[in-house]
């Protein structure tokens, strides 16, 4: 019990004659519980954005909920270009926690809104009773799960920012234990960077090849071929000819 507590359960005793103990006891039992039931809006899932964003739907009206205190890696930007299959594996990760239809519990820091008039929300999978407590944000609340599971970093929305000394310290314990993307170096900013340029001249280098052989199994795929070789196995061709006479046979599964 705080002190403030304190002090008003000696004067709410001096006034009703009950012992301390027993007004203690429903102080424990009932303010709490109605602190943090004013203090959280449930809203019910529509759909995931990406690991950071989700739609719900509260009080009668659908809204963006951009979740405080964390930044995953980009996977639905206009530009595909700052796309990375790390921001889609934040994404599979959300729509594993997330479904349709799914109750959850929203609480907010300072600001209601972003700019985009997005509703800044911490999201709690299941309700909390005390807003604060550590082992219950660790437990119910996705901002955090997702960095302590390895798929966010802890990012600073000032004023919005009462969690991010925790959050912190989540992303450094995540980054510890290599989870999730930590493992894959996915959440190293530099890696990132690493991954775009990788992609950018892929596409440039895909771009002027008709075909693509494996150079382990020696056969030739179609640019489009849902089952290409991996990067590092690739060799690129300007014509079908060029392939077979270096000893390649058409993969039917992607050319006839």
């Amino acid at each position: 019990m705080s002190w403030k507590k304190s002090v008003l359960t000696f004067l709410l005793c001096m006034m009703t004659g009950c012992t301390m103990t027993q007004l203690s006891q429903q102080t424990e039992n009932t303010s709490d519980s109605d602190i943090v039931s004013d203090e959280i809006e449930i809203a019910e899932v529509s759909d995931v954005v990406d690991g950071d964003t989700i739609k719900v739907y509260l009080n009668g009206k659908k809204y963006t909920i951009r979740m405080i205190g964390i930044d995953t890696p980009e996977s639905v930007h206009p530009d595909k270009s700052k796309n990375t299959v790390y921001g889609q594996k934040a994404s599979e990760y959300a729509k594993e926690m997330f479904f349709e239809g799914q109750t959850v519990y929203l609480s907010k820091d300072i600001s209601d809104k972003d700019k985009y008039d997005r509703l800044l929300r911490y999201i709690w999978l299941e309700k909390p009773t005390d807003l604060n407590n550590e082992t219950e944000i660790r437990q119910k609340m996705y901002n955090a799960k997702v960095l302590l599971d390895g798929y966010a970093n802890a990012y600073e929305y000032a004023p919005d920012d009462t969690l991010y000394p925790l959050f912190l310290s989540f992303e450094a314990e995540a980054a510890e234990q290599e989870r999730g993307l930590w493992a894959e170096n996915g959440l190293s900013e530099e890696n990132i960077k690493k991954v775009e340029e990788d992609q950018k001249t892929l596409e440039s280098i895909e771009g002027e090849y008709a075909f693509i052989g494996n150079k382990n199994t020696k056969k030739l795929h179609s640019p489009l071929c849902s089952s290409l070789p991996k990067q590092e196995n690739r060799v690129y061709f300007q014509s079908e000819e060029e392939a077979l006479q270096q000893g390649y046979t058409i993969d039917k599964r992607c050319l006839d």
